[in-house]
């Protein structure tokens, strides 16, 4: 864009003529002149000057505002502050990954002096992608203290941040807005009564329709170590008299796609079906997610879909699981609180995929972790959701810890799961199952826990798979820290023979 444009944008944000009213289902805009307009925004209660051409959304779970003007995207967040975080913690805690990371290139992070008064900006840059079309490498990132309050703008654009026309439309916000917030649409489910928006190969319908699709108890899984290679599943399976229908893979990078084959092969024997998981990584302080956008990866994942393909056993799968984990290649966290990034990954994928004709195969499931880490709007579960047609199941995701760590506690299955049933419940009409959990054995009756479980159970009858993760996770020095093994102690393997119907 020349000087003389920007100029004229800049004068015409000052003048207001007769406005005219366009009204939307969460925020309406009234048209200043043939250049400007305001947006009011009712949930968060605030209006700001926007290009009159500019295309808005607010989708998901209407915790963020989205302007598209020229080749420009901002996003804006208005985040509470309460006694886990104040402003500091905030600004602090979302700048963190950005900061830590060789991909992004930092040019300023400091305070600046605005018409809102002090902000703190951050500008960076990163590799253009080349699987994203019109991608957007510059960023630039406003926040401003509210009190009680944190503004978060995030700008980015396909071309460097021309702060003389963004900066002025933030400098235009004003908190005068009645709020009149409204709870966000259900996702709907568009496999529902038969009206599938793809096709689904006949076997794979027939698990949709058996597990996911009609009233019967929780449906049950075990995830051990490479089941396909070793006995622990089937020792259990022996011990408590009854054969698991689901398994789980982890899937990444360091792994040949032989190791999927396998699996597949292996299940189809034992007759269960794969919950396959693919993670990108954080490697040498490289992410991973952006060379899966640059193309990089592309012949592993047609490899792996025309695999699938060839095998023709119906499978789960989870692309990208708990994003909203910091711990999370693809979090926003990781990726200059672009959320964007996360739902350009899985589209990437589930397009090779449909490319390769592997998707009638698959069942695809939605995942994000139970609670937000950290727990802030733009990282809330609900930003990262992808087209609605492109997953079918919603997965839910929480682990007893135990208090082997100091920050965290015990927490009984009603406790971990109760809200967040309500919460999918409200959020989703598609099928729900649990991806991964289990109790460690550190800081309370495991026995209990499990047996608790089973009858806690019985009150999400919505819930339709839950995959027991029969593992350990180790500490910094190796030792134990949670223990979730099936078998530790023995007696919650009888809980399990006492509560599971006897099928081998």
């Amino acid at each position: 864009m020349n000087k003389i444009i920007t100029k004229i944008i800049l004068i015409v944000f000052i003048f207001m003529l007769i406005p005219t009213k366009i009204f939307a289902s969460n925020f309406d805009t009234e048209k200043i002149n043939d250049y400007t307009k305001w947006l009011r925004n009712y949930q968060d209660g605030y209006r700001i000057q926007v290009p009159v051409n500019s295309e808005i959304e607010m989708k998901r779970n209407l915790l963020s505002t989205e302007i598209n003007f020229f080749d420009v995207n901002m996003k804006i967040f208005i985040q509470d502050l309460n006694k886990d975080f104040n402003y500091e913690t905030y600004e602090y805690y979302s700048l963190r990954g950005v900061r830590n990371t060789k991909e992004h290139k930092v040019s300023f992070d400091g305070k600046v002096s605005t018409k809102l008064g002090n902000m703190h900006k951050i500008k960076f840059t990163r590799q253009h992608l080349s699987a994203i079309e019109n991608d957007k490498p510059n960023y630039m990132i406003l926040f401003k203290n509210l009190g009680g309050k944190a503004l978060t703008v995030m700008i980015k654009s396909s071309t460097p941040i021309n702060e003389k026309l963004v900066v002025p439309m933030v400098e235009s916000i004003k908190f005068d807005v009645a709020k009149n917030p409204k709870a966000p649409e259900k996702v709907p489910n568009s496999m529902k009564d038969g009206n599938f928006d793809r096709l689904l190969d006949k076997k794979t319908l027939e698990v949709y329709q058996k597990d996911f699709n009609s009233e019967h108890p929780t449906t049950w899984g075990l995830y051990s170590v490479d089941f396909w290679r070793f006995p622990d599943t089937t020792n259990v399976e022996s011990e408590i008299g009854h054969k698991f229908k689901y398994a789980l893979v982890y899937h990444d990078f360091s792994f040949p796609n032989s190791q999927v084959k396998d699996a597949l092969d292996v299940a189809m024997i034992q007759e269960k079906t794969v919950e396959l998981t693919f993670q990108s990584q954080i490697v040498d302080g490289e992410n991973q997610t952006y060379d899966v956008l640059d193309g990089k990866y592309e012949n592993y994942f047609r490899e792996l879909a025309r695999m699938i393909k060839v095998k023709k056993l119906p499978i789960l799968f989870r692309i990208g699981n708990e994003m909203n984990g910091d711990w999370c290649a693809y979090s926003a966290y990781n990726t200059g609180l672009d959320s964007d990034i996360y739902r350009e990954f899985y589209n990437y994928i589930y397009k090779i995929f449909e490319e390769e004709g592997a998707n009638p195969y698959i069942l695809y499931v939605f995942n994000p972790n139970g609670r937000n880490f950290p727990n802030f709007n733009f990282n809330d579960g609900s930003e990262y959701r992808p087209s609605v047609e492109k997953y079918d199941i919603v997965g839910m995701t929480l682990y007893n810890t135990g208090n082997y760590y100091s920050f965290e506690k015990w927490e009984t299955f009603d406790e971990l799961y109760t809200p967040l049933y309500k919460k999918m419940v409200n959020s989703y009409d598609k099928p729900l199952m649990i991806t991964e959990f289990s109790s460690s054995t550190v800081g309370g009756d495991k026995v209990k826990w499990t047996r608790d479980m089973f009858e806690a159970l019985k009150k999400f009858d919505k819930i339709k798979v839950a995959i027991w993760f029969s593992g350990t996770d180790l500490d910094e020095n190796k030792n134990p820290a949670r223990t979730y093994k099936i078998d530790e102690p023995k007696e919650v393997l009888q809980v399990f023979k006492e509560n599971l119907p006897k099928n081998r």
